[in-house]
């Protein structure tokens, strides 16, 4: 849990950069920038009120989970910062009092979608399915490809915000290995399927959860009256927001003020959208950029680890430089198992280890799945253990003693003492879904930097574990093997685990 902490250096030079027009913190895992970015939050509300005008400030962060946790560190934010002066002067009490939601949140309620109107994923496939089943074409292939590859490339041509097909003919679709894959006679019949799909949502009145900016963005550009509400606009993780989520968000701020203060990290992007500086219209170049390169988080052993599977990522190129700041710690606990059951029984053992040695607060195991999670915390509750699952519409107490359980993707952003990753095997993550083909390179780095952010969420303490050692995933075996210790049991037997979505 975060405490009052005192900003140095660059962590403090970032309050003091120009309130007005937008900057960028790129930083590291453990750098401190959502922490940063918060301070920032406080700093403006003390130093840009007037009498003419209310300072409103607003922090933007992909998922729930990430939002509800700032919500919790927020009372610990102090002001009073002085340029050239160490000595704090806080104009105001301790506290953040600001508003912080997730995207996909705020969109809800301004675009004014219904109860169950949306439209999930599962729903989603069925409707693509039907489209592929009754057409037909003599020119390209692509209708042998999966429902989920149609609907990972609708959800990347709505973020982009395609008006017509055109558009969609000569824009770059790179990513799925070293070339574009999909050639413009694909694209003629994905857009055909395009179009159907959205002509289906529309006919039920129903919407998918990348309209959500669309609608938010035309709401604002025919209201010839809308007045941007926010002076100052932070956006957390912004790496995993799409062009669509950036130009609603940006759509948002004060006109006078132009302030956004951007914190992203790329190679913590977990999601297949992405957008790029000049597609936003957005100038952070130069002195606007900031790079946090010291990882204050992981201890040496944790970090080294983390870096030694990111470093099997191809393209590294908008990657910020890891310094590790700390020392000391242990090296990361690798094991395999045969089954499900005998890596629960060792998740009891190494629990029990912790609780014994009054170091089990502020632990995290995190499963791949929903159903893996499930399973963890009814074996844990059966074992004495007291839980909380971390989940976009649960209270969490952050401060407690509670094990906390949550699926690898609601992690992003959060920290804790003790890191327990489970069901690391080959048929779980990368998760089998989200392949196009065999070797989908850009899924198959998308679920890379899913396993380093979790990794990296680790203080002092870090576990990967495997439920099948026949097939574990192969991004254990991308790990230098001498920054791990081994406590794999001698003996075991295979077992077959069942997953599904990981949401």
């Amino acid at each position: 849990m975060l405490k009052k902490i005192t900003l140095k250096g660059e962590q403090k030079k970032v309050l003091f950069l120009p309130p007005t027009n937008p900057i960028q913190i790129k930083g590291v895992a453990g750098s401190g920038k959502t922490t940063v970015a918060l301070y920032r939050a406080k700093h403006l509300l003390e130093t840009q009120a007037n009498l003419f005008k209310e300072t409103k400030i607003v922090i933007f962060t992909y998922n729930k989970t990430l939002a509800a946790y700032i919500k919790a560190i927020k009372p610990y934010i102090n002001g009073g910062y002085q340029k050239d002066s160490d000595e704090l002067k806080p104009k105001t009490a301790d506290g953040l009092n600001v508003q912080i939601i997730n995207f996909h949140s705020w969109a809800y309620h301004f675009a004014g979608i219904q109860y169950n109107q949306t439209v999930m994923q599962w729903t989603q496939i069925e409707y693509i399915e039907d489209i592929i089943s009754g057409l037909s074409s003599s020119t390209s292939n692509i209708l042998d490809k999966s429902a989920e590859f149609f609907q990972e490339e609708i959800s990347w041509m709505k973020g982009k915000l395609f008006n017509n097909k055109s558009e969609y003919l000569e824009a770059a679709r790179t990513g799925r290995g070293t070339s574009d894959r999909v050639t413009k006679v694909d694209k003629e019949v994905i857009w055909v399927v395009y179009e159907k799909y959205n002509q289906e949502l529309k006919n039920r009145g129903q919407v998918d959860f990348d309209d959500y900016a669309i609608l938010a963005l035309k709401k604002i550009q025919n209201d010839s009256s809308f007045i941007p509400p926010y002076t100052h606009i932070i956006i957390d993780e912004a790496q995993d927001l799409n062009k669509a989520q950036i130009l609603t968000i940006s759509s948002l701020v004060d006109t006078e003020t132009n302030s956004l203060s951007i914190i992203a990290d790329a190679a913590q992007r977990i999601f297949k959208s992405g957008f790029v500086w000049s597609e936003v219209g957005i100038n952070v170049r130069g002195g606007r950029t900031i790079e946090f390169k010291k990882n204050y988080r992981n201890t040496v052993h944790i970090a080294k680890a983390a870096l030694s599977l990111l470093s099997n990522e191809k393209d590294q190129s908008e990657f910020t430089t890891v310094e590790t700041a700390l020392t000391g710690g242990e090296k990361p606990k690798i094991a395999y198992y045969s089954d499900f059951d005998e890596q629960l029984n060792h998740l009891d053992d190494q629990l029990t280890i912790l609780k014994n040695s009054s170091n089990l607060k502020s632990t995290v195991v995190l499963h791949r799945s929903t159903s893996g999670v499930k399973q963890i915390k009814a074996f844990l509750d059966a074992n004495g253990f007291s839980t909380e699952l971390v989940k976009s519409n649960l209270a969490v107490n952050y401060g407690s003693d509670s094990i906390k359980i949550c699926t690898m993707s609601s992690v992003k952003g959060l920290e804790f003492n003790n890191v327990i990753i489970l069901d690391l095997n080959d048929d779980i993550i990368p998760y089998p879904p989200g392949f196009i083909e065999a070797d989908d390179e850009f899924h198959i780095s998308t679920e890379r930097r899913l396993l380093y952010t979790c990794m990296t969420r680790a203080r002092n303490k870090l576990y990967l574990f495997s439920s099948d050692k026949l097939n574990p995933s192969r991004y254990l075996k991308e790990i230098n093997a001498s920054l791990l210790e081994d406590i794999s049991p001698k003996s075991s037997s295979k077992r077959t685990y069942d997953n599904d979505l990981p949401f």
